[in-house]
């Protein structure tokens, strides 16, 4: 996408400002899409491409022209409002942010979340066997006519498809939201980037957490096992509650307001 393609689709006033920097990326689920500039952006690239990333390589070489054009806007803007950086002040402000990520990398709220994606790798890994036989069960019950067996697997695809999604969200968004309160812990305004992208973190793991009560009852062999990962996300959810006391109440453009 051309820079002015990027300042036509900004000036409509269709779009919600900054929605899309406090969502789930989850657009299939999301009732904003026709709302959203960064959903258009996509879009509208993958029509100019003929189609979606068709692999890894592609989709990266799609982001890094993505992050260039936006990087060049950034120095536009910063241009017009008499905004000079020497080539110092950038080295310097790109060894602060590499320093500034490894501490947060470092933090134990991250150390937790991290170790949450691989309790759940390592559940499913574990249980992949149990996943197919039961898949195996639900499909025997629909060829004898069991009645809510489509409620069955809907229910457990839908339970499947949450935690999958949430997984690695969690960790990512809980690393943006401490990343941007440790840029900005120098400012008092309020709402704070950081608040937002905690919101959102929150609402993966309440999420999360939901899938997995419904896990349970799916699987109540595995009660031990799915207990085991209910304390370990609620327990790093009451911490990221006690970090980012008012997340909750932060106001997230679109989703929170009426607009």
């Amino acid at each position: 996408m051309k820079k002015d393609d990027f300042r036509r689709m900004a000036q409509d006033a269709n779009y919600i400002p900054g929605i899309y920097n406090y969502c789930d990326r989850w657009c299939e689920r999301c009732a904003f899409t026709d709302r959203c500039m960064t959903f258009a952006m996509e879009l509208e690239e993958d029509e100019r491409q003929g189609g979606p990333p068709k692999n890894a390589d592609e989709f990266w070489r799609r982001f890094e022209s993505s992050l260039a054009m936006t990087q060049e806007m950034v120095m536009d803007m910063a241009k017009e409002q008499g905004i000079e950086f020497e080539a110092h002040e950038l080295t310097e402000l790109g060894r602060q942010q590499n320093q500034r990520h490894e501490e947060v990398k470092n933090h134990p709220l991250a150390r937790a979340a991290f170790a949450y994606d691989q309790l759940v790798d390592d559940w499913f890994r574990t249980g992949q066997a149990d996943l197919r036989a039961k898949e195996e069960e639900i499909l025997a019950q629909a060829q004898l006519g069991v009645e809510r067996v489509k409620e069955e697997v809907i229910g457990i695809t839908d339970v499947v498809e949450i935690i999958r999604w949430y997984q690695p969200q969690i960790y990512v968004k809980l690393m943006r939201a401490l990343d941007a309160d440790k840029a900005f812990e120098a400012r008092s305004e309020q709402p704070k980037d950081s608040d937002g992208s905690a919101k959102v973190t929150l609402i993966g793991m309440d999420r999360s957490i939901a899938a997995w009560l419904r896990m349970k009852e799916f699987f109540p062999d595995k009660t031990d096992s799915i207990l085991t990962m209910l304390v370990h996300l609620d327990r790093l959810r009451r911490a990221t509650e006690r970090e980012f006391p008012v997340a909750r109440r932060f106001v997230r453009p679109g989703f929170d307001t009426a607009s």
